[in-house]
């Protein structure tokens, strides 16, 4: 097996499918100016197996390096453990060579299990180690069909009282500047709220969604807007909830276990089976607030991995 770092063209041009969108040439040509420069690199045996791409920044060669999570692109998702096992020795010859450290972080197995199984095997042998495990949290949309049965009784009384606050629920449209400015101005006043940082710009998020599928939700009582969601459709049977929700003031009327409710209602009309709802730690360390409010809506946890070398 060689590796050979391509243009961007050679890369896209490799892969029929790229089985997450962060993964794509599109997504990382948008986000090019976060790094110093792209390595676009394919893994080839007789034929191309694998590729990845690499931002460089202060370094390093990060994977993703404007995402959420990043990792190897495969041809197909029954790729040998030997190509994969290459590859990552490659990797670490491509390290050295270049004196450049390497961090790639992995996405959750929903995504490809079995192949995302083989790479954390692969990553946990080689001399790449494991940097932090964050907990990852996400809804099945079969589950909503049973949905009070999944969550606990706290849970259930919240949903109820949700029910009886005269919510209104409305998905807009994600081509109209002024909805998606609706949605996040609600996303903003949050985030200000609790301290968080708001890490995409309106800006950022009307460029996004030239290249990434997007839906955008809004809850309303009164007439005011109260929460919203923003969603992110990044593989074929999985969306991501970027950002969501609400205002100061709201808190005691659930107006999150309805946003969560009518979100997972949306879907589960679908074919999405996957809402990945994003973790619930950074590097790391958990936020106990976000865990139990994920979990007391019907969330599953899995395992996020990030390896450097």
């Amino acid at each position: 097996m060689e590796l050979s770092r391509v243009s961007a063209k050679e890369y896209k041009n490799s892969f029929d499918v790229v089985f997450h969108v962060f993964n794509t040439v599109e997504f990382s040509e948008l986000n090019s100016d976060k790094c110093e420069s792209l390595h676009y690199l394919l893994f080839i045996d007789k034929k191309v197996r694998l590729g990845i791409v690499l931002g460089e920044r202060e370094n390093m060669l990060l994977s993703p390096f404007s995402a959420p999570f990043g990792g190897f692109t495969f041809v197909k998702s029954n790729t040998r453990l030997e190509y994969l096992e290459k590859a990552v020795k490659l990797l670490e010859d491509y390290a050295s060579k270049t004196g450049f450290l390497i961090k790639i972080s992995l996405p959750p197995s929903i995504y490809a299990p079995s192949f995302i199984a083989k790479e954390i095997g692969i990553f946990e042998r080689s001399r790449f180690g494991v940097q932090h495990i964050d907990l990852n949290y996400q809804f099945e949309t079969r589950d909503f069909f049973s949905y009070e049965e999944c969550i606990d009784r706290s849970a259930r009384k919240n949903l109820h009282n949700s029910f009886k606050q005269g919510f209104g629920f409305e998905k807009l449209n994600s081509e109209s500047i002024t909805d998606v400015e609706r949605v996040y101005d609600v996303i903003r006043v949050n985030r200000e709220s609790k301290g968080y940082p708001l890490r995409m710009s309106l800006q950022n998020v009307l460029n996004t969604i030239k290249v990434i599928k997007a839906d955008f939700f809004i809850l309303t009582h009164n007439a005011k807007d109260v929460a919203a969601a923003q969603v992110f459709h990044v593989a074929a049977d999985v969306v991501q909830v970027i950002y969501w929700g609400d205002v100061p003031g709201y808190t005691e009327l659930r107006a999150m276990n309805y946003l969560a409710y009518k979100v997972f209602e949306y879907y589960a009309a679908s074919k999405i089976r996957w809402i990945d709802i994003g973790p619930s730690s950074e590097n790391g360390i958990p936020n106990y607030g976000l865990c139990e409010f994920k979990e007391n809506i019907g969330c599953s946890v899995s395992l996020k991995y990030t390896f450097s070398l």
